[in-house]
């Protein structure tokens, strides 16, 4: 038993390198992926809005909260989407709590629109939708724009 133990030993040896150099080149393609999901991330777009873009960036920032970049372009101005729209308002929801109004976000000629701001959220989701004003306190339209954000640091 002993020979056919140290028979066995350069075929494992030859079948145990490959598989952990394979398992390496996984956990780097994984890396690598975890690395750029630490960019920016698309928000999912509506289909009455096909041409526009969004992203959201999630970092850490002072005192534990989240810094939030979200940045859309090619997206029409609201009153095309919906007569009555003047704004787009981005909405903020944790789970199983109401929408929060967080902000404006104005375009500019070139149909872009930018809104940074500070939340003391890691987990939430984020809405765009067009509305007749900054000011409302819940949505009346549709979403544009939608996206989930876990952050990690």
């Amino acid at each position: 038993m002993n020979q056919s133990n140290s028979a066995l030993r350069p075929i494992l040896l030859y079948a145990v390198i490959p598989a952990v150099a394979a398992l390496l080149s996984v956990q780097l393609a994984c890396d690598k992926i975890m690395f750029w999901r630490k960019g920016p991330q698309p928000m999912e777009s509506a289909s009455n809005v096909p041409a526009s873009e969004g992203t959201v960036k999630a970092t850490l920032g002072d005192n534990g909260n989240t810094n939030l970049a979200l940045r859309v372009k090619h997206l029409a101005p609201p009153f095309k989407l919906q007569a009555d729209a003047t704004v787009y308002v981005v909405w903020l929801q944790q789970q199983d709590q109401p929408k929060q109004n967080i902000g404006a976000l104005t375009l500019n000629k070139n149909l872009e629109g930018s809104l940074d701001i500070v939340t003391p959220f890691r987990r939430f989701s984020i809405t765009v939708t067009p509305e007749p004003g900054g000011q409302v306190d819940q949505p009346s339209h549709e979403a544009v724009f939608t996206a989930s954000v876990d952050r990690k640091d």
